[in-house]
């Protein structure tokens, strides 16, 4: 009888195990199944979303920890509205802003015409406003409607994915997706000297305009 019973133990706990082996497999193959499904999701990351208000900040409390990605995206081509080809090498010497935004944010729309301002006021002393578009390029009839009527008379771009990346990493909420409008004012040796986010009041074109003025000043 013990020896019979032994044998059922043993058969019992080799069932089990056998069991648990099963489980851990389909388990291990769930989470093998989700990373993959989070890395493609990373290649096709959401849209820009419009910030605005408390939402708005200014991003240069830290250093910029993405500065050496942006240094290495400045000969990474970029398309204008018109097809042609540019980078930001070509800009190599001048004051840069470089503005993400999209006609579907309200506050990138209302921020644009001021930017149009800067730039005229400012353009002869060696300032350069770029717009980098996140709208698809099937809305392009759409961005020129709004540049014309918004009077944007600087360069117009769509910010591809690499650009993209590289600016606004460390910047995108839960779902992976960044804010606009984002800001970069970059020195005339190509660094970044300022990071705005949103359209901050405490932030706006008064203290862009300062900060452009004092880049301009320091032929640096």
């Amino acid at each position: 009888m013990k020896r019979g019973a032994m044998k059922i133990i043993g058969r019992i706990a080799g069932i089990g195990w056998a069991f648990g082996r099963l489980v851990s497999n389909v388990v291990l193959t769930w989470v093998i199944a989700g990373a993959v499904m989070v890395t493609v999701g990373c290649d096709t990351a959401p849209a820009p979303f419009p910030v605005s208000g408390p939402g708005a900040m200014r991003a240069t409390a830290e250093p910029i920890v993405n500065a050496e990605a942006i240094g290495a995206a400045f000969d990474v081509p970029i398309t204008r509205l018109d097809g042609s080809k540019m980078t930001l090498n070509d800009y190599r010497g001048k004051v840069l802003v470089v503005d993400f935004w999209a006609t579907y944010c309200p506050p990138c729309v209302r921020q644009a015409p001021k930017l149009a301002e800067l730039s005229r006021r400012y353009r002869d002393r060696g300032l350069v406003v770029i717009g980098l578009t996140s709208d698809e390029k099937s809305d392009q009839p759409k961005v020129e409607d709004f540049i014309r009527r918004a009077g944007v008379d600087y360069t117009i771009a769509y910010a591809g994915s690499w650009i993209s990346r590289s600016f606004l990493f460390g910047t995108e909420d839960e779902t992976g997706s960044p804010p606009i409008p984002q800001l970069f004012i970059i020195s005339r040796d190509g660094r970044v000297v300022e990071h705005l986010i949103g359209d901050s009041p405490q932030h706006g074109l008064t203290h862009l305009e300062e900060v452009v003025t004092r880049e301009l000043a320091s032929g640096g």
